[in-house]
Order: C-alpha cells, then structure tokens, then sequence
C-alpha cells in the first residue's frame, strides 16, 4: 500500500510537470507598410489601398496591413512627390522604406485658400481674389486620354460635394462667349498615380464637340469617353460630388433653383485623395486659344460619411 501511494505521487509529479510550464511564444512581428516621406517638413497623408492615414511632423508612417497587394500614394497640399505612388506586394512579412521624395509645387491663392498648379506652363493667372479666379491658356493643352491640360487643385480626402459658378469667354473679350475649337474649362476631380495612365472625372463648360454647352467626361487608364451637351450657353454652375466609389456631375443654368444629374459614373479604382479642382483645355492647335473661364461662387464641402448628392 506504501509502494503505490508513493507510485501515485511520482505521476502525479509528473503530470503536473507536464502540463505546467507556463512558457509563452512571443507573438510574430506585425506585418506593416511603411517609409518616410522626405523633404516636407510636417504633416502629410498617406494612401495606402482604401486606407488613409497622416504622417508624423517628420514624415515617417506605418501602417499594418494583411496580405495582398497595395497601392501607396502620397499627398499633401504645395507639394508633388516622386515617384508619384508605389505599389507594393505583401506576403507575410514587412514592406519597409517605402518613401517619397516631396517637392514645393507652384501655387496661387484664391477664395482664401492656396491652390497646387498642375501642368502649369499651360496656365496663365489673370485675377484671383477671395471671389474669383480667372484663368486663361499659357500655351495650348488638352485633356483627353494621356493629354494633359490645365489645373488649379487642392488634395481632398473621402467624400466631398464641390461647386462653382463657370463663365467661359474670350481671352480678348471679358464678355463674349468663347468660339475657339473645344475650348472648355470647369470641375475636375483626378488621381495624382498616373503610372497606368490618367484617371479623371470631370464636367465642364465652353465650346464643346457638339457646340456651346457643357461635357462630362470619365478617363479611366487614359481612355476618355465624354458626352457633349449642347444648350447655346457657355456659363454654368457645376458641381462634382463624391459617395464613395460613386461620383455624380450636376450643372444648371446660372440663377436657377434645381440641380440637374448630368452623369454619375462608378470609380472604385480612384484612390481615397484626389485632386479637386478648375480645369481648363483646348483641343485648339497653333495659335494661342482665345480661352478664360472664371470661377465664382465657389463651396468645397467634406464630409465623414455620406454626402447626401444633390
């Protein structure tokens, strides 16, 4: 009786022995993008798939992600990077020093706030105040497929509702209606990656394909089906907003109540920033187009959730 008790103790022993140790496995490194975007000098936003977050005053970030892959593009006000955006592969491990180089873009001020000038020898500024802001064309440029025009924008992150009031007249004549081939100019709002091509959407005003009008226009990879709208008016109130994936173009004539839907096109390839802004292009080839739009009344709304499009 003796012998088993001591027999019972010794597995007992045993067992507990077993089953007792209390070791942990260290929990795996967690798997992140991340890098550093130089030569800012202060807060910047990072785009990393449908994900948008800020980086530090320095400029570093990170972000933990799963597997699959990315696509990171940088952006903040007064400034253009390079490369413009990077896509990136996770397959279980780490994606570091992914970084940006930042460089101060031209600007100009207008309704109290500074602009970013993209493509701008194309651009010449003849009025910006807290009311208006009137372009005209430096040098003929269009946009259409890979063609790059002119742009007056500001990086603008989720959902947004932005309208102005757009007046299209002769660079020569303040009040006549612009008559130049394809000469148009409104809302845009675009992907600043262009690795695979321009993607856009936008509506605009002036002498489109089909006459005096407006056109919307939705260039995805640098194909650019557009519908001109001919009215025989060149002066309209435009509006660009933003549900998501979900982007819906209005106008209606200067003065009146009611909002019309001109086109809503769906564009889940469109980053989570875009460039919000004015546009302005001629299709007009040797001499100088004989182009202004002016932008007035203009309202840029963001907002956390739905936009609630009108």
């Amino acid at each position: 009786m003796k012998k088993s008790a001591y027999l019972f103790l010794a597995v007992l022993f045993v067992a507990c022995s077993s089953g007792g140790d209390d070791s942990t496995t260290p929990d795996p490194d967690p798997i992140v993008i991340s890098g550093t975007l130089s030569g800012i000098q202060s807060v910047a936003t990072v785009d990393i798939g449908s994900t948008t977050i800020n980086t530090s005053q320095s400029g570093s970030y990170t972000l933990e992600v799963d597997n699959g892959s990315y696509t990171v593009i940088p952006s903040k006000n007064g400034f253009s990077f390079n490369p413009v955006g990077s896509t990136v592969n996770v397959n279980g491990s780490a994606q570091n020093n992914i970084d940006f180089a930042g460089t101060a873009t031209q600007t100009t001020t207008a309704f109290s706030n500074s602009w970013d000038l993209f493509n701008p020898t194309s651009i010449a500024i003849s009025e910006n105040s807290d009311t208006r802001l009137n372009l005209t064309m430096a040098q003929n440029a269009l946009w259409f497929e890979g063609n790059r025009g002119g742009l007056a924008y500001q990086n603008v992150t989720g959902n947004f509702t932005f309208t102005a009031t757009v007046s299209v007249r002769k660079t020569s004549d303040a009040n006549a209606a612009v008559d130049c081939n394809i000469c148009l100019g409104g809302l845009m709002a675009r992907s600043a990656d262009n690795r695979s091509g321009e993607d856009y959407v936008h509506i605009v005003s002036g002498n489109t394909p089909q006459g005096l009008g407006y056109e919307t226009k939705n260039t995805n990879n640098s194909s650019s089906p557009f519908e001109p709208i001919s009215d025989g008016i060149t002066d309209h109130e435009l509006r660009i907003c933003r549900d998501g994936s979900t982007f819906r173009l209005y106008q209606r004539a200067i003065g009146a109540n009611a909002w019309n839907l001109a086109a809503t096109y769906d564009r889940p390839d469109l980053p989570p920033t875009l460039q919000v802004g004015f546009n302005i292009y001629t299709a007009e080839s040797g001499s100088l187009a004989d182009l202004r739009v002016i932008y007035e009344n203009i309202s840029l709304d963001t907002f956390p959730g739905t936009t609630g499009c009108q």
